[in-house]
């Protein structure tokens, strides 16, 4: 079995969940591609090591989602929306057996029992949670509505900016500033 020291949340990372070491610590196990491997560090510490390093935090990510997205339990997260990487929990963060789900690399469920769903992941993946298909559907609906409002607030963005043509002049004179057309 690999185990790695660091890591970086990446576009092939599919999903990550803890798993206790023979040290009787929280590792993250990850699913990256056709691979499988241990983070010598927690899934929440690895996630805000890999937002730190896209120039986020933790919680800045999400307290950035409950701006977005408003009342609601168990937020999912941007990683990076220009890698488009969005994670969405399976339970509470704080449970050391909350998986993260990629979202772009779910690409079907099925309900195994009332209280079990089988979930395809790319790559010919595929993991059986306890949790009802309708409230891990409602999960990954977070995520992909998280997704479409902050990519439709960055669109906006970059259009305020386009139309924007007459700019004002500034100008500091006798420590004020003094603005001209």
């Amino acid at each position: 079995m690999e185990l790695r020291q660091d890591y970086l949340i990446n576009e092939k990372t599919g999903l990550l969940l803890g798993e206790y070491y023979t040290n009787g610590a929280l590792y993250t196990r990850v699913i990256e591609g056709v691979e499988s491997f241990l983070v010598e560090m927690s899934p929440i510490k690895l996630i805000d090591k890999s937002l730190l390093r896209y120039g986020s935090s933790f919680h800045g990510a999400l307290s950035s989602s409950k701006e977005v997205l408003g009342g609601m339990y168990m937020y999912p997260i941007k990683i990076s929306s220009t890698l488009d990487i969005w994670l969405f929990p399976s339970k509470s963060y704080k449970k050391a057996n909350c998986i993260w789900f990629v979202l772009n690399h779910i690409l079907d469920t099925f309900p195994k029992s009332v209280q079990h769903t089988e979930v395809f992941l790319r790559y010919g993946h595929n993991i059986t949670i306890e949790l009802r298909e309708c409230t891990f559907r409602t999960k990954r609906r977070n995520a992909e509505k998280l997704r479409e409002r902050i990519s439709n607030n960055i669109n906006n963005s970059s259009k305020v900016k386009k139309e924007l043509k007459n700019g004002f002049f500034i100008k500091e004179e006798e420590g004020e500033f003094k603005f001209l057309n």
